[in-house]
């Protein structure tokens, strides 16, 4: 008996559209969801937007409330540390294992990642930059060769991915301290040295929390002044 292979659901697709969107900033964070608009955008029936939306709502990119609809998630402090505790312990465990498992292939993708960064930082392309980050963490992830990894994490980590976007390009995070970063945590690994890339990767991660808390700080002190 062969495999089936089962075509994906109007919803799915629907969740997929939706989710990229979020991740891209093209949906903003804390902007409010329309059934409809969405409806019309996609060509699809509300029907499917409400289940996708419900879906989204699980995976952490989406607050619904009945009287009020639906939105893009606003994460506080808390949800962006737990976050980026829950990212940490997978992608540095799956970093471990590709450098034992699948080293070459790990090391080109994260070489890839890393030169579609440094032309994008050239370049003043922020939206650039932030697909060749997710491409770079997302190569790590695959690169571990586990399934049940892989799984977990894309289904977790979308909140995470927006957050990362909406810094570098809504806020207009600086660039600079995470190619070096990233720059670091690729010499670690073609040094083979597992300890050293983990520790680079999980004090790289830490710093999106910086990041936030900072710009966090700033819209409040320009609030304060606005009184």
């Amino acid at each position: 008996m062969e495999p089936i292979n089962h075509p994906k659901s109007l919803m799915e697709v629907t969740a997929e559209q939706i989710r990229s969107a979020i991740i891209s900033g093209e949906l903003p964070l804390g902007s409010k969801l329309s059934e409809q608009r969405l409806a019309d955008t996609l060509g699809v029936s509300r029907s499917p937007v409400r289940d996708a939306l419900a879906a989204l709502q699980a995976e952490g990119l989406v607050n619904i409330s009945p009287k009020r609809g639906s939105f893009v998630f606003t994460p506080d402090l808390r949800d962006v540390d737990e976050l980026c505790e829950h990212r940490a312990v997978l992608e540095t465990a799956a970093l471990r294992m590709g450098l034992a498992r699948n080293f070459d292939s790990l090391v080109e993708r994260l070489e890839k990642a890393v030169e579609m960064m440094q032309t994008a930082l050239e370049t003043s392309d922020t939206q650039g930059y932030s697909t060749g980050d997710l491409r770079f963490h997302k190569a790590i992830i695959e690169g571990c060769d586990n399934r049940s990894i892989v799984k977990a994490y894309n289904h977790t980590i979308g909140p995470v991915k927006a957050l990362r976007t909406h810094l570098f390009t809504i806020m207009d995070e600086s660039g600079d301290r995470s190619m070096s970063e990233h720059i670091a945590i690729l010499e670690a690994c073609h040094a083979k040295d597992a300890d050293l890339a983990a520790s680079r990767l999980e004090e790289h991660i830490s710093h999106l929390t910086e990041a936030f808390r900072f710009k966090l700080s700033q819209e409040a002190e320009l609030k304060r002044a606005a009184l």
